[in-house]
């Protein structure tokens, strides 16, 4: 597995990736539609316009087949003020042959190397699967984020 920063030509996998996040649940207070065309509008422009702070990694099989993504963006703690990265997206071709953890693995490297002392990420209640996969890793639920549609 060879990890290497995206690149604007990396958009169609990428965005090919974006309907794997509706597999397991939706954000509540949207549609599939919504999370799918909101989601790819996001990764387009953070490929296009790469922002300071932020980490956009493509995974690849040794034929330089892509196998994956991760885009985190950095933030400040509410309470401490001190930064920290939240992986906004992290996706795999296939689930179970290892990309997913490499991608996290670089994520958490990246992030101590930049001083971070915390990672975080969000995903849905019906995604059973993603919750005991960030479990395994050492990750715990933070808290929940309620919605209520008006």
């Amino acid at each position: 597995m060879i990890l290497r920063d995206a690149r604007t030509a990396d958009v169609g996998f990428v965005v090919g990736l974006v309907p794997r996040f509706v597999e397991n649940g939706i954000a509540g207070g949207h549609t599939r539609d919504e999370v799918i065309e909101g989601t790819s509008r996001v990764l387009r422009e953070a490929l296009q316009h790469p922002q300071r702070g932020d980490v956009f990694l493509i995974a690849e099989e040794e034929g330089g087949e892509p196998a994956g993504f991760v885009y985190a963006v950095t933030h400040r703690d509410f309470f401490t003020g001190e930064r920290y990265a939240h992986v906004s997206e992290i996706a795999a071709a296939r689930s179970g042959a290892g990309v997913g953890g490499a991608l996290m693995d670089a994520v958490e490297r990246w992030s101590r190397d930049h001083g971070y002392r915390m990672v975080t990420l969000n995903v849905v209640d019906d995604n059973a699967p993603a919750q005991r996969f960030y479990e395994r890793r050492g990750y715990e639920l933070g808290h929940r984020h309620y919605v209520k549609r008006l």
